[in-house]
């Protein structure tokens, strides 16, 4: 085995005659570090917390981001009293007018051009391919005699009302009002559920409620901007009647009030940490130099960052952020060295040797631990492990080789540390039963653990946020929170095609009201063929005829002209036009297309959204169609939350596997390297037992708190195994204790953030590691065998 002991003691005394080279050589690497680290560019990216392996979840993620309205701006007004009902859309109209570039790139109040002229002729004309064969049976069953003498009256009193003139071309053309199967169909168009329009202008059933959708330049992720644009539209919001409310609800109020809250939580956290280790400095440092026991963590962390940029392209702010936090746990190496110092005595090189072995190899089994996380398959969490080893181990370089020559020793016997009572006996025994009686009920407690990936619990909803969002899906429907199929294929054609079946599954289950899609309005290719082939064959056959005869007929009894409607029967004659993507454009529908079709360089995928019920996954399931793609929120947070618990299980055993090869290489004996884990082993029983008797659920950020906890504990056991079997010196327990404790002044006090994030790794910590202290002081002991020397 390497002699880790005469390797370090070696190196203080080779630095002992050149402290100047060694301080100015480290000095000189941490500042290139910090200069190093102003070129980083970090990005605030939850994506780098999703699998980018390619799997089901990642390509799920993805496509969410493509849902229509999803990451835009909504603003609901709302008419507080009749007379705000009066200026209602008056108000949508100047409010639309102040939101202006460069923070809103485009404000919408309603459909625009929809309704206007193009679009009544172009669903006449496009009706001979969009009309179904059961919906051609409709309509040919109702033009009987009464039916086109009904339909050919109705046309010529509209005629003779005010907006006649206005009509006269579409009733030439149209004299059935065909017209009005195409509107049917415009209902599957609709993406907002309980919208009715009103001059141009989105209207709530009532009349109480406009909407405007917005669009901008601002990232959702960006909190600064994010607090321009809110104090903006806070701004624009005052120029409206007192009768009028503005609400506004997008993802950048989430972001706003997350920040918001971390900055308070951080007052918070780091006033009640910094008081926790000014009063464990007090008790157990009391000198001016142990001060350099905390600057070791803090020394690393531009060089962990640095290192994790020269990696990877792409560095996540949120890794970065809490991986800083992370390395507060490489205090506890310098704590360790420093405490053996002041009080084991002896010569420092003997000292530095005697410390350095449970010191590195505590460091290398807690860097084994976090090493695991590379095999993930979230980004993020592979850069916390970068960031980790390489913080830790320059830590442990630092602690070791510098910091020794910062701390003075104590002459022997100077600050000597009186001995611990005795485990042994009655106390031992009541020690162990009282172990054991913990470990049955967090085993029993442990097995209720509940797995969450709806990463929505890990931000903080504030409940006005809360409250605006249920009054959004209470006044218009829950239209940004319905699941969506997405019919694939190689092609526009292809995946029409697929979006053809997609609606006639769909369509047999659910109510016309519940399904958006364009399939009714563009269907492929084959399927225009299709019903262009019955539309003439109608006409020309029998039953048209006698239809055309009855209209000649009837409309010579009402004084129309003879060639009245030569436009339509003309029509009749000719092959109707396709209906493709520029025509639906051209009529004042191309928003809704290109909200719809979705292309990238592999495929074209056409969206239809459905309401996120288990009915609907079912109906998918039973037609085993591989060209459709459901993804809803609430399947992927289902899929997410299977992924922590396969991530979950997966480190837990590459972890676990990493410390017991390290521990046999380090002690080569079976009853030493078991009594190591007891730490970690207890740790984690009480923290599962204990999050699921409190009824908390395990999240993404508990997986990364759960490797640390082991790191962490394992270190325990390696130095209290040492000094029970090596003879090493008192200052061990001391030192233990004052690690544990400096870990829950620092992590343990994120028990009391507001952000559920910070407040769940807090939980994990502040449970693992208080289950770890007195299993690592306690229990060790009293299960220790001095036959085991």
């Amino acid at each position: 085995m390497m002699d880790v002991k005469g390797i370090f003691a070696s190196i203080y005394r080779f630095f002992s005659g050149r402290r100047r080279i060694l301080f100015a050589a480290t000095l000189l690497l941490l500042l290139a570090s910090v200069l190093a680290f102003q070129g980083v560019h970090m990005e605030e990216d939850i994506a780098a917390m999703l699998p980018d392996d390619g799997s089901s979840t990642a390509i799920d993620f993805q496509l969410l981001q493509r849902a229509p309205l999803l990451r835009k701006i909504v603003i609901d007004l709302e008419a507080l009293d009749e007379s705000g009902r009066g200026v209602l859309t008056e108000s949508a109209d100047r409010l639309a007018a102040a939101l202006s570039p460069p923070l809103f790139s485009r404000v919408v109040t309603g459909p625009g051009p929809l309704g206007g002229q193009n679009l009544l002729p172009w669903l006449s004309e496009a009706l001979p391919s969009l009309l179904t064969e059961k919906e051609l049976e409709t309509l040919t069953s109702a033009l009987d005699e009464s039916g086109v003498d009904e339909r050919l009256a109705e046309s010529y009193r509209q005629l003779l009302s005010p907006e006649g003139w206005a009509l006269k071309g579409m009733i030439r053309s149209d004299p059935f009002a065909f017209y009005r199967l195409g509107l049917n169909k415009l209902r599957h168009g609709n993406l907002i559920p309980r919208v009715r329009l009103d001059n141009g202008h989105f209207l709530s059933a009532d009349g109480l409620h406009s909407l405007l959708i917005v669009e901008t330049p601002v990232s959702i992720t960006d909190s600064e901007g994010a607090g321009a644009l809110l104090a903006e539209f806070e701004t624009a919001a005052r120029s409206l009647p007192p009768s009028i409310s503005a609400t506004l609800v997008s993802g950048h109020r989430y972001t706003l009030a997350n920040a918001g809250a971390i900055k308070k939580d951080l007052v918070v956290i780091l006033s009640a940490s910094t008081l926790a280790l000014i009063a464990l400095f007090f008790i157990y440092l009391r000198h001016w130099r142990a001060v350099f026991v905390f600057a070791v963590p803090f020394s690393v962390l531009c060089l962990a960052a640095v290192a994790v940029s020269l990696v990877y392209p792409s560095v996540s702010a949120v890794t970065i952020g809490f991986g800083a936090v992370l390395l507060g746990i490489s205090v506890d190496y310098a704590l360790h060295v420093y405490f053996s110092l002041r009080h084991g005595g002896g010569a420092p090189d003997q000292v530095v040797g005697e410390v350095a072995r449970p010191v590195v190899f505590g460091g290398l089994t807690t860097v084994a631990a976090f090493a695991v996380l590379l095999f993930s398959d979230l980004p993020g969490q592979r850069q916390l492990a970068v960031f980790a080893i390489v913080g830790l181990t320059v830590s442990l370089l630092l602690s070791l080789v510098v910091l020794p020559h910062l701390v003075p020793s104590a002459v022997a016997g100077e600050e000597r540390l009186a001995e611990p009572a005795s485990p042994g006996g009655k106390r031992g025994r009541l020690i162990l039963f009282c172990w054991g009686a913990l470990l049955l009920l967090s085993l029993w407690q442990g097995s209720g653990l509940r797995f969450n990936g709806d990463l929505r619990t890990l931000s903080l909803v504030p409940p006005e946020l809360a409250a605006a969002e249920a009054q959004l899906k209470e006044t218009w429907g829950d239209f940004r929170g319905k699941a969506l199929i997405f019919a694939e294929g190689e092609d526009l054609q292809s995946a029409l095609a697929a979006n053809d079946r997609l609606f006639v599954r769909l369509s047999s289950a659910l109510p016309p009201g519940e399904i958006v899609s364009l399939a009714p309005l563009l269907p492929s290719e084959a399927t225009q063929d299709e019903n262009r082939s019955r539309w003439m064959a109608f006409w020309q056959g029998e039953g048209g005829k006698n239809v055309i005869a009855r209209l000649q007929e009837k409309a010579a009894v009402l004084g129309f002209a003879p060639d009245a409607f030569a436009p339509f029967l003309q029509r009749l004659r000719e092959s109707p036009p396709p209906v493709t993507l520029e025509a639906l454009g051209a009529a004042g529908l191309g928003e809704l297309a290109g909200a719809l079709v979705l292309r990238d360089e592999q495929m074209v995928r056409i969206l239809s959204l459905v309401p996120d019920t288990a009915e609907v996954a079912s109906l998918l399931g039973e037609a085993g169609e591989s060209d459709w793609r459901l993804v809803s929120q609430t399947r992927f947070r289902e899929e997410v939350g299977k992924a922590i618990g396969r991530d979950f299980f997966r480190f837990i055993l590459l972890a676990s596997l990493a410390v017991t090869l390290l521990l046999v290489w380090l002690f080569r004996h079976p009853g030493k390297v078991l009594l190591a884990l007891v730490p970690v082993g207890t740790g984690l029983a009480a923290m599962f037992g204990a999050m699921a008797a409190l009824g908390l659920d395990f999240t993404l950020f508990n997986v990364v708190a759960t490797v640390l906890v082991i790191g962490l504990s394992v270190d325990y056991g390696i130095f209290m195994v040492c000094k029970l079997t090596q003879g090493m010196d008192r200052s061990v327990d001391r030192a233990v204790l004052v690690s544990g404790l400096t870990t829950l002044a620092g992590f343990g006090a994120l028990v009391l953030a507001r952000h559920p994030a910070l407040h769940s790794i807090g939980v994990t910590v502040l449970l693992g590691i208080g289950a770890a202290i007195p299993a690592a002081l306690l229990v060790i002991p009293a299960l220790y065998r001095r036959e085991w020397r």
